[in-house]
């Protein structure tokens, strides 16, 4: 573009979630199965559905922004299962954010719940991003 130049205006930090799968939480029956993760409980991101009848297996990538100025400690995961009866609560499971950024960090989190105990297997990545931006020159 004439007359304009490239600038960074910003930088977005981003975690990186990838879900795999989890570990021990299924009795063997039909369900459906689901996970949310937020670091922040107003903003909760969640996984597809996967009907199993094992350990659902998601591989499914979530990014979750941050707050470059009041950065999160931990991120929070719950795990849900449906029938035709209705959802259920797994469990939920919490694990540190990784501090060194670009870096993959594999963590298999530990599930407490009423019923079944088990973990969730899971890639954080934490990334920061610069924003472009133009100014006249």
């Amino acid at each position: 573009m004439r007359g304009k130049k490239i600038i960074i205006t910003d930088e977005d930090v981003k975690l990186l979630v990838t879900i795999i799968g989890t570990i021990g939480v299924t009795n063997g029956r039909p369900y459906q199965y689901k996970v949310e993760a937020w670091t922040n409980e107003n903003e909760k991101y969640e996984t597809k559905v996967v009907p199993t009848e094992g350990d659902p297996e998601f591989d499914e990538e979530l990014q979750i922004f941050q707050d470059k100025n009041f950065p999160a400690q931990s991120l929070y995961v719950d795990v849900f299962k449906t029938n035709s009866i209705g959802t259920y609560f797994v469990g939920r499971g919490v694990t540190l954010l990784p501090t060194v950024k670009g870096v993959d960090f594999y963590r298999e989190v530990e599930l407490s719940g009423p019923e079944e105990t088990g973990f969730l297997q899971l890639s954080l990545n934490l990334m920061e991003f610069e924003i472009l931006g133009y100014v006249s020159t």
